[in-house]
């Protein structure tokens, strides 16, 4: 019987999908928009760290954002528990093309509204209340990861 569940467990894992093309053993990347711009960012690539985000969190300094990595595209909600500023939340389709930009998002939407994308996405940007707006993003632009 226990063969048989560590067998289980061996198929199980193997037979997840692969993570997206994106090491998860470096905390920090960069990202760049078409503008040249381009920011650091913490990847959070676990159910851990996608759950804790940016929450409990004084600030995020200015040119960083924290990148969440799923295992497959989604429509992924966020919310704003235990924030204390303002953010933007852009979410990232498996092509990195930008496909929802939820604009200043406030800390006391929470918790009463959830952000949604418009169709699944793979990755979700959270960087800076107003960044969106100053760099011009908008849906289809595409982004680079970069390594």
């Amino acid at each position: 019987m226990i063969a048989v569940g560590a067998l289980f467990g061996v198929l199980f894992l193997r037979s997840r999908p692969n993570p997206p093309d994106i090491s998860l053993t470096q905390a920090i990347r960069s990202v760049s928009f078409g503008d040249g711009t381009s920011i650091s960012v913490t990847i959070a690539g676990t159910d851990a760290k996608r759950e804790q985000g940016l929450s409990d969190t004084s600030s995020l300094l200015p040119g960083t954002g924290m990148l969440f990595v799923f295992d497959t595209s989604g429509k992924y909600g966020f919310w704003m528990k235990d924030m204390q500023y303002p953010i933007d939340i852009i979410w990232i389709d498996t092509d990195g093309r930008i496909i929802t930009v939820a604009p200043n998002v406030r800390p006391d939407t929470y918790p009463d509204t959830v952000f949604y994308p418009l169709v699944p996405a793979t990755y979700v940007l959270e960087v800076n209340a107003g960044f969106s707006a100053l760099h011009r993003l908008e849906t289809g632009q595409s982004i680079s990861i970069i390594r």
